[in-house]
């Protein structure tokens, strides 16, 4: 009884107190560690050809590689930081003053009264100016509070590492550290968790695979496209004179993910704004430059990055994206992608198992049994 029934469930009691306690120890330093796991996978095939260049040399390799990153990916991330910090204190103000003084609704409405008169657009603008006059109020108390609260929820994510200097520089330092312990051992502890997933012989090196594919889909194909998005947008706000730039192509950049309106929720009311107040060549401008570059370079740039199958369809990966972005935040981006992907292959994994069932040979019959002598 104690050997089959007891000594079981003590070891197994045991071992999931030991695994609650190494979560509990480890949880302050998950996020810092997932970052350079995330970051090891997109880079590995880099580290594996820099390695090679250097004749075998993993550390020396992991060294370059990490200082490569340094460079090219946290600097420009924290002078990024810095000027939406900046960018954001000097647009909230500017946007009150455009909701309360009404300007942009004045002026519309008096462009549209010259087409009063016409005889095909009078009826429409007899009914378009109440309704613009009507929603002038509504404009005034909802545009800066919705703004306020986007561009904040966004600039938020971004800064609020910077809160706490101690904090940040310890995980940035930790992120870092894992990256080169990754790249140096990546290998044999991906081997390792391998034979610890329960699942049949050689699933587990392809369930990580599965991870590895979706997660350099999400940083390469779709980060890399939403930033392509972002920039090409704040492009445009620059090139029309409207302000912050960098603040709302960032906007623009994670507004690339929601379906069918994408970008368009940040330089179509900006074009607007350009039209109205009497800038119209630089309204028309944006308005094709928004439709024509920044609506379509995804459907250039993301096939060419993403390549490949993910194992996922695309619709399904946008919604992980989003729906790890609002619950977890910038680890959510990719943290949501791989649920969905371990989740997937473990339905695979259950109709491969119920299949196999289904195609075992049904059991002998017996026949009847042997007659008493």
């Amino acid at each position: 009884m104690y050997q089959r029934v007891v000594a079981p469930l003590v070891t197994s009691a045991l071992l999931v107190l030991l695994v609650y306690l190494v979560y509990t120890v480890s949880r302050p330093f998950l996020v810092a560690i997932g970052w350079g796991a995330i970051l090891t996978v997109v880079t590995f095939p880099l580290y594996v050809r820099l390695r090679g260049w250097v004749g075998g040399r993993s550390g020396l390799a992991a060294t370059l590689m990490v200082l490569g990153i340094v460079l090219l990916l946290v600097v420009p991330t924290l002078t990024l930081m810095g000027s939406l910090s900046r960018q954001a204190a000097e647009v909230y103000p500017k946007l009150e003053k455009l909701a309360y003084e009404g300007d942009v609704v004045h002026s519309a409405v008096e462009k549209l009264n010259a087409y009063q008169d016409h005889p095909v657009l009078g009826r429409a603008v007899s009914w378009i100016v109440p309704q613009l006059k009507a929603a002038a109020g509504d404009i005034r108390t909802t545009v800066p509070e919705v703004m306020k609260k986007v561009i904040g929820a966004i600039t938020g994510m971004l800064t609020a590492a910077l809160s706490n200097l101690v904090v940040f520089l310890f995980n940035l330092v930790l992120t870092l550290s894992a990256l080169g312990i990754f790249y140096i051992r990546g290998e044999f502890l991906a081997a390792e968790l391998a034979l610890l997933l329960p699942l049949r012989r050689g699933r587990g090196t392809d369930l990580l695979n599965r991870v590895g594919v979706v997660t350099k889909a999400v940083v390469k194909g779709v980060g890399l496209t939403c930033i392509a998005q972002g920039a090409l947008g704040g492009l445009g706000f620059w090139a029309t004179g409207l302000p912050s730039p960098v603040l709302f192509g960032t906007v623009m950049a994670f507004g690339s993910l929601v379906p069918l309106v994408g970008t368009a929720v940040v330089w179509l009311p900006g074009a607007i704004y350009l039209i109205v107040t009497g800038q119209t060549a630089a309204g028309i401008g944006l308005i094709l430059w928004g439709f024509v570059v920044v609506g379509n370079i995804d459907s250039v740039l993301r096939p060419l990055l993403i390549g490949g199958n993910l194992g996922m369809p695309m619709p399904l990966l946008i919604v992980g994206i989003l729906g790890g972005l609002f619950s977890y935040g910038l680890t959510g981006l990719v943290l949501g992608p791989l649920v969905l992907t371990v989740l997937l292959f473990l339905l695979e994994e259950y109709h491969r198992e119920m299949d196999a069932l289904r195609d075992l040979p049904p059991p002998a019959d017996p026949g009847p049994p042997p007659e008493a002598g």
